[in-house]
């Protein structure tokens, strides 16, 4: 699965794995926030605190993990320093979220300016770093090409954010706040998050799920499309063309073909083993495809517009995100254990019971469906309910990928072939 990829290549096991292992801990706050607001409103800023504890805290922690390991083996870009710049990433984005979190529950613009601060040094170094690498590779795939395009938009996005922020902690808000706010969104969402998922689908389901690999003209469609449609939405935007609804059906279809082939790639997979992953997945396309059409839906009827933060970032990403950790841990244990020489351990497969995964899939479905429930319906105690599950599943993830960890720290020290004596 991952031929030719050596231990020189990888990063130390700790270097992505502290992320992976932080990203479920403020994932459950943001669960207790939700769970104890009697105020769900966008503008709140307890809601404010809580959608970016998923967003930054569970969403992008996971991400900077996961590239960290994944940009060696799909797009052949070794991070040098790989443990000074995950230490130094992971400082600074962790602080920077508890800042930023602190600075809206009691709106101090000292937290505030530190987050902006943090967050902007820490995610620019790694994405700088990040760029670099793949900018030097030589045989650039679409895959290459749409990550790179997905972490320039996220700079863009980004650099919005850190004005937002500062707007926010000046109380300097004017009248192109909110489409600065709309691009912000548009680009952190359409921009980062999906164009990267569809860079790494790409990759990873032919070389996880031993499904068919994505055709030449499928990836140039999806890609090139989606890079034309970004560029044209801030122009849209800021001249005042009108063309929100055209943009959004185009999106539509690009969206929809890409959840199509991926959907379809899993199903005739050649390995039809039980896998809970595949679930996450597949899940994760059907609520990326349901919230595009909600987002087109908009258009059209007066919607409720935190649902698509529910669709999009609980439904698609967190799902996806989900299995996605289900399969790098495990790897990376075997692969970092395996190369020590240590082969008495458990398989991939082995590593997290299906059972333990299948019961975490459930509550975490279960807790989105109650939050697009409670939402539908201004039902709080409903969103409650959902709160609550989205705490448990977020305890349960936790606790499944940290007895995959404790398989590697009761082995690495380990002396298989008695070399120390």
């Amino acid at each position: 699965m991952f031929a030719g990829l050596s231990l020189d290549q990888a990063p130390p096991y700790k270097a992505p794995i502290k992320f992976f292992l932080v990203a479920p801990i403020f994932a459950v706050l943001a669960g207790f926030f939700a769970l104890f607001s009697n105020n769900y409103e966008i503008h709140n800023p307890l809601i404010i605190a809580t959608i970016h504890l998923v967003t930054i805290g569970f969403i992008i922690l996971t991400i900077l993990g996961a590239l960290q390991q994944m940009l060696p083996v799909i797009a052949g870009a070794v991070i040098p320093n790989a443990k000074k710049v995950s230490n130094i990433t992971y400082g600074l984005i962790t602080l920077g979220v508890v800042s930023f979190t602190v600075g809206f529950l009691l709106y101090e613009k000292l937290y505030l300016f530190l987050a902006a601060t943090m967050l902007l040094i820490g995610l620019s170094y790694f994405i700088f770093i990040a760029l670099v690498q793949l900018f030097k590779v030589k045989n650039k795939s679409f895959i290459v090409i749409g990550i790179i395009l997905s972490l320039v938009f996220f700079m863009i996005a980004f650099a919005i954010g850190i004005h937002l922020i500062i707007a926010n902690a000046t109380s300097n808000i004017n009248d192109v706040h909110y489409d600065f706010a709309l691009l912000h969104y548009n680009y952190i969402f359409f921009g980062f998050l999906f164009f990267l998922i569809v860079a790494i689908t790409i990759q990873v389901v032919p070389m996880f799920w031993v499904a068919s690999a994505y055709k030449k003209y499928e990836q140039i469609v999806i890609i090139f499309t989606t890079t034309a449609l970004l560029i044209f939405y801030p122009i849209n935007l800021f001249m005042g063309l009108e063309m929100d609804l055209v943009y959004k059906i185009l999106f539509n279809f690009i969206i929809l073909y890409f959840a199509f082939l991926t959907i379809q790639k899993l199903q005739n997979r050649k390995r039809k083993l039980k896998d809970i992953t595949v679930y996450f997945y597949i899940t994760s396309m059907i609520f990326l495809v349901i919230g595009s059409l909600y987002w087109l839906s908009m258009s059209f009827f007066t919607l409720p517009t935190n649902m698509l933060g529910i669709l999009f970032g609980l439904g698609f990403v967190v799902s996806l995100m989900n299995g996605m950790m289900y399969k790098i841990i495990p790897f990376l244990t075997w692969f970092h254990l395996n190369a020590k020489g240590i082969f008495d351990i458990p398989t991939m497969r082995e590593m997290i019971a299906q059972k333990n995964m299948q019961t975490q899939f459930y509550i975490h479905l279960s807790s989105v469906l109650f939050f697009v429930l409670g939402f539908s319906f201004a039902l709080h105690f409903i969103i409650k309910l959902a709160s609550f599950l989205f705490i448990v599943s977020n305890v349960m993830l936790f606790i499944n990928i940290y007895k995959t960890v404790q398989i590697y720290m009761k082995n690495h020290t380990r002396d298989p072939f008695g070399l120390g004596k």
